[in-house]
């Protein structure tokens, strides 16, 4: 559920630019929302030992869109990839690896097949690989996002997976390392880079394990006045809240709503305190014989086995 309601709302040209624009150009808009163009995200793999009665294997990227990126009148095409993990993976190095290199494969497939159909190989060393010498392919961004609320303890280099290993052997191991966006331990300023609301949604994850800070940031954030139902529905899925909506507008204030949850909560705090009060006398009264369970229950208005129930989870023991 976390994961399609995050390849939804980042799969908007908005949010996917500015993820990008924040990661690769400290939040300069360089990537245009209409620059991007949604394509193809499934990758073929085969599984091990390959042989013709086995079929390959369709994996999918969470989102992979095409970006022409315009400067000094030229124009710069790259393909950029988000991947969403709602937990911490152990093996990301390697899954980011294996899948940027696959995306590099496929291009080169279709390089392959193109040059065939249009009889573009000429000498030997071209009829080998299935290119020429003037065929290119695009550069493969991948952006890791942490959405579990944790920060990120695992590797996030290959090599960091390895053992101690001599290191005149990692010299010539080729390193992979995935680009994390870890929003609980990025400093709550730099967020500010960020134009569209995936800042609230990066905050609320941020502070979602301290309820304190969480409740104070949403009080005192101006952005958090008005905040997308859309964005506020994704924060409750991923980060596990129940902030109200106002259905009867587009947007709602959130810090408004957030003050109606605290005063309904020091309400109900007090209400539980006059009736663990109310527990603690009738309690007593028949420790000393005043009253019967009978009678205590019914002065509080419940049954006997819900009054013995609600004592209890007070920590009342009553013998039987």
């Amino acid at each position: 559920k976390k994961d399609e309601a995050a390849k939804r709302y980042f799969g908007q040209n908005n949010i996917f630019a500015d993820l990008f624009n924040y990661f690769i150009y400290g939040g300069k808009q360089r990537i245009k929302p209409n620059s991007l163009q949604d394509i193809n995200n499934s990758l073929i793999v085969f599984p091990e030992g390959y042989d013709k009665d086995k079929k390959p294997v369709t994996k999918y990227r969470d989102i992979l869109k095409l970006c022409t990126i315009k400067q000094d009148e030229k124009a710069t095409y790259v393909l950029l990839a988000i991947e969403n993990q709602s937990e911490i993976h152990l093996a990301m190095p390697v899954r980011g690896m294996v899948y940027d290199g696959l995306q590099y494969a496929l291009q080169i497939e279709e390089i392959q097949k193109k040059n065939v159909i249009e009889k573009k190989l000429k000498t030997s060393d071209e009829y080998l690989s299935g290119l020429t010498t003037e065929d290119t392919i695009l550069p493969v961004v991948t952006l890791v996002i942490n959405l579990s609320g944790k920060p990120w303890t695992a590797p996030i280099r290959l090599t960091q997976m390895f053992p101690q290993t001599d290191r005149k052997i990692l010299k010539y191991v080729q390193d992979y390392e995935i680009n994390l966006i870890d929003p609980a331990m990025i400093d709550k300023r730099k967020l500010n880079k960020l134009l569209t609301e995936i800042r609230e949604v990066f905050i609320c994850l941020k502070f979602m394990r301290n309820k304190l800070m969480f409740y104070k940031t949403i009080r005192t954030d101006k952005r958090f006045t008005s905040v997308t139902n859309e964005t506020i529905s994704f924060i409750n899925t991923i980060a596990g809240t129940n902030l109200p909506i106002d259905k009867a507008k587009e947007k709602t204030n959130m810090c408004e709503a957030m003050q109606g949850i605290i005063e309904d909560s020091e309400k109900r705090g007090e209400k539980r305190g006059e009736k663990r009060g109310a527990l603690s006398v009738c309690v007593q009264m028949i420790s000393k014989g005043i009253l019967t369970v009978q009678q205590a229950a019914d002065s509080l208005n419940m049954s006997v086995a819900n009054f013995r129930k609600q004592s209890k989870a007070y920590g009342f023991n009553l013998e039987k």
